[in-house]
């Protein structure tokens, strides 16, 4: 399945919520405010974007194809049948599709179900900011964010902890989300799925989760990776670093000019220093940091 966006450097989505017929194309469009749609029905699309559209339209998966995911080989997690030795546990979740898009009900800190296309190239689960709320989490001014380059430019969005996701029966407590305003349906990306060794069989509409222990040993810390971590870390120095350089070539005649860079390098200083009592919680090594 070709991934339907990619956090770090996502494009923003926003879907319908019911699934499509198998065969059905679905056809992409982005609206004044920078919206992406998808829908089946191509009179939905303004007239100057259906060219567009057309050529750009999901073509089901093939009728054998299947997608597997395996952790990193320093934490491999083979996939097992139920039963299997090592007793790991084994969930198997029907998914409805739309197009390519393979799409999942997802509970979140177990009490909102919402519809969350899957999404093997997004690094983090991406909530819609109406879902958020329903389910209680806590994102606002205050919240730290990361920048996420999409197709219409940088944006900032809030980077928050799940307590707990949901897919069937699969399940993953302390899971790194992030929120966005900007779409109607989530994303759910490998800051849940690489909890688990995956395989995605697009034709019978199934994918199967095993359990690996990549939290148990010490991979997953605070429900991120080493990789997220040290993403996380160097992309609010960067910021940092990027604020000083432009104070530094800015002349002290512009005076509003320079508050307004004093005021972004505070705000990105109070959001390392979130950062760093979130590592400290969680007891994340600072190796980690860097």
């Amino acid at each position: 399945m070709r991934s339907i966006a990619r956090l770090l450097v996502p494009p923003l989505l926003a879907c319908a919520t019911a699934a499509a017929p198998a065969r059905a194309e679905i056809y992409r469009w982005t609206d004044a405010e920078g919206r992406v749609h998808f829908t089946e029905d191509l009179s939905r699309v303004p007239p100057d974007q259906r060219p567009a559209a057309r050529a750009s339209a999901a073509e089901p998966p093939g009728a054998g194809r299947v997608q597997t995911y395996s952790s990193p080989p320093a934490a491999r997690a083979p996939l097992r049948a139920a039963g299997a030795s090592q007793g790991k546990r084994v969930h198997r979740i029907r998914v409805s599709r739309e197009g390519n898009a393979m799409i999942v009900p997802v509970r979140l800190n177990g009490t909102t179900v919402a519809p969350f296309l899957l999404d093997t190239g997004a690094s983090y689960v991406l909530v819609p900011a109406r879902v958020a709320r329903e389910a209680g989490i806590d994102f606002g001014p205050g919240t730290r964010t990361m920048t996420f380059m999409t197709a219409n430019g940088a944006v900032e969005q809030p980077v928050v902890t799940l307590d707990r996701v949901e897919l069937g029966t699969a399940a993953a407590e302390r899971v790194a989300a992030t929120v966005s305003d900007r779409i109607e349906m989530g994303l759910l990306g490998l800051s849940f799925l690489g909890r688990f060794t995956y395989q995605i069989d697009a034709a019978a509409g199934v994918v199967t989760l095993v359990e690996n222990d990549l939290a148990e040993r010490g991979a997953i810390v605070g429900g991120r990776t080493e990789s997220q971590w040290r993403a996380e870390f160097r992309a609010l120095r960067a910021r940092l670093a990027e604020v000083a350089a432009a104070r530094a070539r800015t002349t002290p005649s512009k005076g509003r000019r320079l508050d307004r860079l004093d005021e972004e390098e505070a705000a990105l200083a109070r959001q390392l220093e979130q950062l760093d009592a979130e590592a400290d919680h969680a007891n994340v090594p600072h190796a980690w940091r860097d």
